[in-house]
């Protein structure tokens, strides 16, 4: 009776087939990654967000502290959002911001003040500035409005005297643009304009 079909010896039959080959572990682990590689999808294009540099005034003779804004989850991330008409969250298919979206934010008010050239100086806490007041801001709303076709931005911003801790003034910023095309070069843009307009009366403002 005949056994099984078994493979023909090739060389020393201890070693496994792939090694009898020619192949070597390191060839095997390279050939994987190579294949992961190709399946994988290349990461979505980056937006940025821009500072004015132009109709701007600022305050003289103050020190400012900006930080970072607060955000709820949905706008601390890189996502760029969509509301649609029923209230539904999502995100832009195939785009994202440059950084998380707070961090942004912070980095573009800052060169806004900056751009303005009257503050004696900007920047954030812990970097070396000695500021009698503190810009604080939340991120109430960064997104698209899928049923109206708009960009819609809202911060709200307080002054807080650095030495007291007492809020100085407080203001709610918003702005609205409309949007061409619910694609990410289009809604990145339209949101870029919003912020523009919101933080030029920031800085008008503060």
């Amino acid at each position: 009776m005949m056994g099984p079909a078994s493979e023909p010896h090739n060389g020393n039959p201890g070693r496994p087939r792939w090694e009898r080959l020619g192949w070597s572990a390191r060839s095997l682990s390279l050939a994987a990654t190579l294949g992961l590689a190709a399946c994988a999808s290349p990461p979505p294009p980056t937006f940025d967000l821009t500072a004015p540099s132009s109709g701007l005034s600022a305050r003289g003779g103050r020190q400012l502290a900006v930080t970072e804004p607060v955000a709820l989850e949905t706008l601390n991330s890189q996502q760029i959002i969509v509301h649609d008409s029923a209230g539904s969250v999502s995100s832009l298919s195939g785009a994202q911001w440059s950084d998380k979206l707070p961090a942004l934010v912070q980095t573009r008010l800052i060169q806004t003040f900056a751009n303005a050239g009257q503050l004696r100086r900007v920047g954030r806490p812990g970097d070396g500035t000695i500021a009698a007041y503190q810009l604080a801001t939340e991120l109430r709303q960064f997104y698209i409005t899928a049923g109206t076709g708009e960009a819609v931005v809202q911060i709200a911003a307080r002054i807080i005297d650095a030495s007291t801790g007492q809020v100085v003034s407080a203001r709610i910023f918003t702005a609205k643009v409309p949007v061409a095309t619910l694609t990410g070069p289009a809604g990145a843009a339209a949101l870029d304009a919003a912020l523009g307009i919101v933080l030029k009366d920031i800085v008008r403002w503060a």
